[in-house]
Formats: C-alpha cells, structure tokens, sequence
C-alpha cells in the first residue's frame, strides 16, 4: 500500500495567513497518516537558520523516499521544487502538488511559460477552484488537476455569541493607504472593525474602529463586526489591474477565518470563491462596495439567521480538514486510475 508523506519546512511566522495555511495542510496531513520525511517543523526567524534547517530537511527527505510513496508538495516552494519531484519520479514515487500561489500571476517573480513547466513535474496538482484550472489548462498545462473548493482553518477557539449591530463589518488585513485605500472610501454609515497593521491616521474616526493586528485564535474568539468584509485594492467599485485578476483565481485564506469567526462574508461577485459563498449560502456577493450600507439593510434577520446556520455547517468542516482530506483522495484517485490505465 502507497505511503502518503510530505516534508515539513522552517516557518518563520505563522501568523499571516500563508505560514497558517501551510502548516495547518501538515497537520491534516499527519491527522491522516501521512509520514515527514524532512526534519521536525522548526519556527525560527533568522534566514540563514532558516536555509540550513530547509536543506536539511530536503536532504533527509531524499534518504527516506520510498518507492510507491505518494509525495505531498505544497507549491510554490521557495527552492528545488523541480529537484523535489524529480528525486520522488527517480525514486519510484508520485507527486502531488498544492498550489498555494502562483508566481507568474500576481508577483511576477517568474514567467507564465517557465511556471507551467515547473508545475507539469508534478502528477497531480490541487489548485484553488474552476477558474484556475481553466486558466491554467489555457496556458498549456496538460497535468491533471483537482479544486480544492476552500481552505480549512484548525483551532481550538470558538467564536462570541455577543450580537453584533447589523452595520458593522470586521476587515481583517493590512490597513495601509498604499495596499487597501478602498478602506478610506466606504460609507461612514458602516461601523467598521479593522484588524491589522500599517493604518493611517486618518482611519481613526467616527465609527472606524481600529483594533490592531491580532493573532487568528484572537479574531476567532473576540472579533467584532456582524460581517467579515474580503475585499483589496484601490477601489470601492471594482478589482481592477492585476489585483483584480488575481481575485478571480484564488481562494482567499481569510475566507476560512471569517467562516471560522462566525462572520458571514461580503466578497466580489466575480470572485474565484464566489461560487463556493453563494453555493453554501455563507454570505453575500456584491458588484462594488459604493452601497453597502443598503446592501446590508436589506437582510432580514431570516436571512442572517440561514446564513450562521450555513457557517456552522461549513465552519465545522473546516475545523476538521475537511476540505483538504477531499482534495486529497480525489487527487489520490487520480493518481490510482493513472497507474490502473498503465497496465
């Protein structure tokens, strides 16, 4: 019977969201019986520590492969993703890859043709939803792929019961003008909970609430607001530019965290994840942000009250992995029929 086994990493922070994501992966992970075949997970923030301690692991990791192992990636790795699954290829293993990000699309660290061929190394890969797949099969990638639909989000913390008013709305992100201005222009109608860092002054006003940053058990168990607001950029009216388009191909992590808060979410409807919040009736999707105000009086209490039933369904889901271990065995089933039609 195939191992299923991953490689854990130094993590210099777990408190945004992409250290929290990817170390949560590993534990549903080991939850299901996967094995590490790097060293123990380490959380140290000097990078030169940092760079031994992921060698180390990488070098360990090629020692203890075995064939007929079933290799989990968690992509993009920040060196020899390539080596990594061609030392699992030489040694009779599969790989399977999760894509967290991707680096052609919204950092523009390396070119759309180079990162279609780093990914077509992996056997199978997990990607964020049905937008991704489409754009990721136009650009000539021919590996087959699974959606992971949503990110999970374990933690012991349950969220506050205290009632919220039905104007306010948490934000959870970075406050600066540079990153989210669109946080400067919403309605003053709107009692706003900000959570993050790197706020102006002039957000400190009349019924903008400005929390600071807080780590996730926190937000979980104390954040207010009776909505969690996803949303980036420059403009109230719409993602436009690069932001825009990567909005459409992602799965937000703090969607997981609004879900886990207790917190329907209000999100752009041509969102990637948008399908999945109108689906699982977890919240509301929006053209622009210039009516919120109205949007949000328009929800009778009926309907609030369905949609925390929906995010108690979905919430306890995530809290157990849910959404990942399904991603999983439909990858894992993929990888099964392959070797099947290769007889």
């Amino acid at each position: 019977m195939s191992r299923l086994v991953y490689l854990t990493r130094n993590y210099k922070s777990t408190a945004g969201g992409a250290g929290k994501a990817r170390t949560d992966v590993e534990d549903i992970l080991a939850a299901q019986g996967a094995v590490n075949l790097g060293l123990k997970r380490t959380y140290h923030h000097n990078k030169a520590v940092d760079f031994l301690l992921n060698l180390a692991g990488i070098v360990c990791f090629t020692f203890r492969l075995r064939r007929g192992d079933i290799v989990v990636l968690q992509y993009p790795v920040k060196k020899y993703y390539t080596q990594l699954c061609r030392i699992a290829h030489l040694r009779g293993a599969k790989v399977v890859s999760l894509v967290h990000d991707l680096g052609s699309f919204r950092r523009k660290r390396v070119s759309v043709g180079k990162e279609m061929k780093r990914l077509s190394h992996s056997d199978v890969l997990i990607v964020a939803n049905a937008n991704t797949v489409e754009w990721l099969k136009s650009k000539g990638l021919k590996t087959p792929m699974v959606e992971q639909v949503a990110w999970d989000f374990l933690s012991e913390a349950m969220p506050s019961d205290q009632p919220e008013s039905g104007m306010s709305v948490a934000f959870i992100g970075t406050l600066s003008m540079k990153r989210n201005s669109f946080l400067y222009q919403l309605p003053e109608t709107i009692e706003l909970h900000l959570y993050g860092g790197g706020g102006d002054a002039s957000l400190s006003k009349e019924g903008r609430i400005v929390h600071g940053f807080a780590l996730p058990d926190e937000l979980i168990s104390h954040a207010k607001g009776r909505y969690g607001l996803i949303w980036y950029g420059s403009s109230t009216k719409e993602h436009i530019g690069y932001i825009g388009e990567y909005i459409k191909y992602c799965n937000p992590h703090k969607l997981a965290l609004y879900m886990r808060a207790g917190k329907p979410v209000i999100m752009w409807r041509e969102s990637g994840a948008a399908d999945f919040v109108e689906r699982e009736g977890i919240g509301i999707t929006v053209d622009n942000l210039d009516d919120l105000d109205m949007t949000l009086k328009s929800v009778t209490e009926e309907e609030y009250a369905t949609m925390m039933n929906n995010i108690r369904r979905v919430a306890a889901r995530m809290a157990e992995g849910a959404y990942m271990k399904e991603s999983l065995d439909k990858a894992v089933k993929l990888l099964s029929d392959d070797n099947e039609s290769e007889r």
